[in-house]
């Protein structure tokens, strides 16, 4: 028995042995893909969109058909607003200017499709397409799949995605890597950069890419914290090194090239930090920093920062700032330069006040040195603290109103 395994194991080590031959380091085909629109793949590639008011100029005509009870959205495609309406009449239709020309009088209706998979919430949605849009502009052509989705049974707001992306497998330093790479502006091209800053982090306005680095087959995504999926930028970190990317813009292949980039450092004080930053050289989510860190010559958003502080008492305090970093949302790094910033205490309390017809919400934030918004729900030794105490006290310092804030 124990032979026979040992063959079983020698078969297994030769075959590995003779993928990786065939394989050229940092090169791979990508092959095309039909979407499964529960995967994480196209999250950055996802463009949402409401109902508008009333008919846009860019509406030459409508179907002829067309009911009286019609939805009009403009869809942003190869980042030219193109008209999209849903016609609610008795049957729910989607009509797409495939041409950008236009008119809808010309174009083929679609119905919707129910899915059954719960990816943005417990209720099903529906699904139209996929839908091919074509067209020139400039003398380039454009040409894509899309899906349009809802889970609004008014058909108020969809979300828009790709109906294809591309995947491989490519082989550095003798390990094999499952990369994909997603359309994120609808143009049919693989080539559209990250260009920070951008206002939404789930909508970067850029093509994805996406890398299995731990290898487990899947892909692990987050917003915040390290992900496998992330905008295009020139460069990738792979352990400790970096790769350039170069992806045909046809998507039909990939080239990732061991480099050495130009560094240059970022510094932060004493702040112990956990950091998430993306660029259009590479994304970087760095962990136990302290001081200092060298990164690649580029420029940086950062969407995460959650700051570790001591106490006198030795209490370990962590606050979070998502998205509303400061100026650490928008910054430079230049090759053997440092790029120096004050965050954190002494913190400044910022107040919110919304009304809504007889009910007034008010929030705090916790405003750092470099104009970074921290949540006040922030962790003491890895427990919550208790909400703030607010009280409201009127022109003769009476009490009017006392409680605790809620989160969430």
């Amino acid at each position: 028995m124990r032979k026979v395994i040992l063959i079983l194991l020698l078969i297994s080590v030769i075959l590995l042995l003779s993928t990786c031959a065939k394989r050229k380091e940092g090169q791979c085909k990508l092959s095309r893909r039909q979407v499964d629109i529960s995967e994480s793949t196209i999250y950055y590639a996802c463009q949402n969109q409401s109902k508008l008011s009333e008919k846009p100029a860019q509406f030459k005509d409508l179907p002829e058909k067309a009911s009286n009870r019609v939805n009009y959205f403009l869809a942003k495609i190869a980042d030219r607003e193109i008209p999209l309406i849903i016609d609610r009449g008795s049957k729910s239709k989607l009509y797409l200017d495939t041409d950008a020309d236009g008119c809808l009088s010309d174009e083929k209706s679609f119905t919707p499709k129910t899915i059954k998979k719960r990816l943005f919430g417990p209720v099903d949605y529906h699904r139209f397409g996929p839908v091919s849009v074509k067209f020139e502009q400039a003398a380039e052509k454009f040409a894509q799949q899309i899906y349009v989705f809802t889970r609004d049974s008014y058909m108020r707001r969809l979300i828009l995605g790709p109906a294809v992306y591309r995947k491989g497998k490519i082989l550095l330093d003798n390990n094999i890597y499952e990369v994909t790479v997603i359309d994120g502006n609808f143009d049919g091209k693989y080539d559209k950069l990250f260009s920070p800053p951008v206002e939404r982090i789930y909508q970067p306005g850029c093509d994805s890419f996406a890398i299995d680095l731990n290898r487990n087959g899947k892909l692990d995504f987050n917003y915040y914290h390290h992900s496998e999926l992330m905008p295009l930028s020139r460069m990738v970190k792979v352990g400790n090194s970096y790769y350039s990317i170069n992806v045909a813009e046809s998507g039909e292949s990939i080239e990732l090239n061991k480099i050495r980039p130009d560094l240059g450092t970022l510094d932060l004080g004493n702040a112990n930090v956990k950091l998430k930053l993306w660029s259009d050289t590479a994304q970087q989510y760095i962990f136990n920093f302290k001081n200092s860190v060298q990164i690649p010559a580029g420029r940086y958003q950062a969407f995460f920062v959650e700051l570790s502080l001591i106490d006198s008492e030795k209490n370990t305090c962590n606050f979070t700032s998502y998205t509303n970093t400061g100026t650490l949302g928008n910054f430079e790094i230049s090759k053997n330069q440092t790029t120096s910033f004050k965050i954190g205490p002494p913190f400044k309390i910022m107040t919110t006040a919304q009304q809504n017809r007889n009910t007034v919400s008010i929030g705090c934030t916790l405003l750092g040195q470099a104009g970074e918004q921290y949540r006040p729900n922030f962790k003491k030794n890895g427990m919550q603290v208790s909400p703030a105490v607010l009280r409201i006290i009127d022109e003769h310092d009476n009490v009017v109103y006392s409680g605790r804030f809620k989160y969430g």
